[in-house]
């Protein structure tokens, strides 16, 4: 029987829904069809997926269409064998290698960084790490590692693995390019795969790293890298036929434009001036490196000399107005400096001076020609020593710790070697000793040690100083003074003395002072007995005390003793 119905008015519903309404709808079935698409190019359980934010990003670039399926399925297997090896390398040195690498790309899927046009890259990086522990040699620290059917540079990093390196594979593009005979055909290969490993920001493109090199562990680049890559694919371009030619063309200017980029975005140029400056760490765009900079101005030059173009001509143009107010803070005025407030070990003092006349050859500015002159004059001038006092306290050679060594302050004018030769009155040399120091303020120390490695007697001893750059320029300095070694031949002097009894213990105050040691030893002696010991300070009090009668010790002495051996005698019945 049917159920009884009330009768009621019907509203009829609108023929259109709200807009609210409608885009509800819109996503929640585009979320349905995200969640079936993950489902069905999943090559395994989609399960995977929600637990590994690695998968996830994988995923994530296949959805975009970033990655072929071919290079998703090859991700999602380089991953897979990469877990594998973690547990089954054969030694635990190689297992953490591997879970080192894995660590890193977590840290970036777990923080939002592994985005879908950094996943080739990175998991490039896991399978050469998979491949090197599994079946290559152990690499050193910074070695270049190359894998079987790869054409980009690879370099082992402790704690990271072994890493995709952009510099190093431009630079073995350009060395395929620089030979006698240039193989086009090898240069282009790589080319063709770096253009796979890019990352587009905007309308610029990069080449990023992703390991920690000084700084956060998030994903950078260098300028440097940048410069080479624009040259490196200009090049190639210039190699091929005309018809070939426009994938390089095309992205040798979107690698340019990203000088004129943010570090925040990620570029490589920083606001300097009137200028740009081209950082080679985006991490730290504070940081203002001179032969990076030069290099790319030097890069960029070449390529907007044979191409025209007038993204690369400012790109110059502006890292010039940048580095001349600069250039000052680079010139120490015996020396260069890496960057301000340090100074350029001998190839990087030198590549500068080069780069220097280089890019002032090529540009025309007579400004930074003259610094590379400059520059290159310091390579054979001898450093040059100055000496803020000329008197050295003289040295007790009681080996205690006290005005045992005798320092020589100096000023140096550059990074140098400074060796101290130490006569004797007869001329003969007795002894050296030598420091290396950089620019500014230091001191060499003679402690007294003769080269046979006795204490020097007492006397007085002349020396020279011999200041060596790192180009092996050489300065020879006389000492104005005299080093002198003094003997300590005078005991303690007694200042003040007490004894009291309390309670069956003597106790006895003395106040004493030495000239030459570092402390005082204080000894009783009753009826040739040692019966209170206690060590002081050179200048001060010591207490001593000993359980007997102060009538007993008053028939005792009181000796105190210099490290120098030296006894002061007091008779305390006195």
């Amino acid at each position: 029987m049917p159920f009884p119905t009330r009768h009621r008015s019907i509203r009829t519903m609108p023929t259109r829904l709200p807009r609210h309404a409608r885009l509800h709808i819109a996503a929640a079935a585009t979320t349905v069809a995200v969640v079936l698409l993950a489902i069905l190019i999943a090559p395994t359980g989609a399960s995977a997926a929600t637990r590994d934010p690695v998968v996830n990003a994988i995923v994530q670039a296949r959805m975009k269409r970033v990655l072929t399926y071919a290079e998703y399925r090859e991700a999602r297997r380089d991953w897979v064998l990469a877990a594998r090896a973690q547990r089954t390398a054969r030694n635990p040195s190689r297992r953490k290698v591997v879970a080192d690498a894995r660590k890193r790309v977590y840290g970036l899927a777990r923080t939002r960084q592994l985005t879908p046009d950094r996943i080739k890259p990175v998991m490039l990086g896991i399978k050469a790490t998979t491949w090197t522990m599994l079946h290559g040699s152990f690499p050193k620290h910074e070695q270049e590692v190359t894998i079987p059917g790869e054409v980009v540079v690879f370099t082992y990093y402790y704690g990271s693995g072994v890493q995709f390196q952009p510099f190093e594979t431009f630079k073995q593009g350009m060395r395929e390019l620089n030979q006698a005979e240039p193989d086009v055909e090898a240069a282009r290969k790589i080319a063709d795969r770096m253009l796979e490993l890019k990352q587009d920001r905007g309308t610029s493109t990069t080449w990023e790293y992703f390991f920690p090199w000084g700084g956060p562990s998030r994903p950078w680049t260098s300028a440097i890298s940048q410069a080479l890559a624009t040259e490196f694919f200009w090049r190639v371009g210039q190699s091929v036929d005309e018809s070939e030619r426009a994938p390089y063309d095309d992205v040798t200017d979107r690698i340019a434009r990203s000088f004129m980029r943010s570090t925040r975005f990620g570029g490589v140029g920083v606001p300097e001036g009137d200028g740009r400056y081209y950082v080679m760490y985006s991490f730290n765009p504070s940081q203002r490196i001179l032969n990076g900079h030069l290099q790319v101005l030097i890069n960029l030059n070449r390529y907007a000399a044979g191409s025209g173009s007038p993204v690369a001509r400012r790109v110059v143009d502006l890292g010039i107005k940048a580095v001349l107010p600069l250039l000052p803070r680079f010139d120490t005025g015996a020396w260069s400096n890496y960057q301000p407030g340090q100074e350029a070990n001998l190839n990087y003092h030198e590549f500068q001076a080069g780069q220097l006349v280089k890019l002032g050859d090529e540009t025309g500015d007579q400004t930074l020609a003259d610094y590379g002159a400059r520059f290159t004059t310091y390579t054979e001038t001898p450093p040059t020593v100055t000496f803020p006092s000329s008197l050295y306290p003289a040295i007790f050679p009681a080996g205690d710790g006290f005005r045992d060594s005798i320092d020589v302050p100096l000023l140096l004018d550059k990074r140098a070697k400074v060796t101290l030769l130490v006569r004797d009155e007869d001329g003969d040399e007795v002894a050296r000793t030598s420091i290396s120091s950089g620019r500014g303020a230091t001191k060499v120390t003679w402690d007294g040690t003769l080269t046979n490695g006795t204490r020097a007697p007492a006397g007085s001893y002349t020396g020279r100083l011999t200041a060596t750059d790192i180009a092996g320029n050489r300065a020879f300095v006389d000492l104005e003074a005299p080093l002198r070694v003094i003997a300590d031949e005078t005991p303690p002097v007694m200042r003040l003395l007490t004894m009291r009894e309390r309670r069956g213990t003597t106790i006895v105050t003395v106040n004493a002072f030495d000239m030459g040691s570092a402390w005082i030893v204080a000894r009783i002696k009753v009826d040739g007995k040692v019966v209170a010991f206690a060590r002081g300070p050179r200048a001060g009090t010591i207490n001593l005390r000993t359980h007997r009668p102060l009538a007993t010790v008053k028939q005792g002495q009181l000796l105190l003793s210099d490290t120098s051996g030296n006894t002061f005698t007091y008779d305390l019945s006195s």
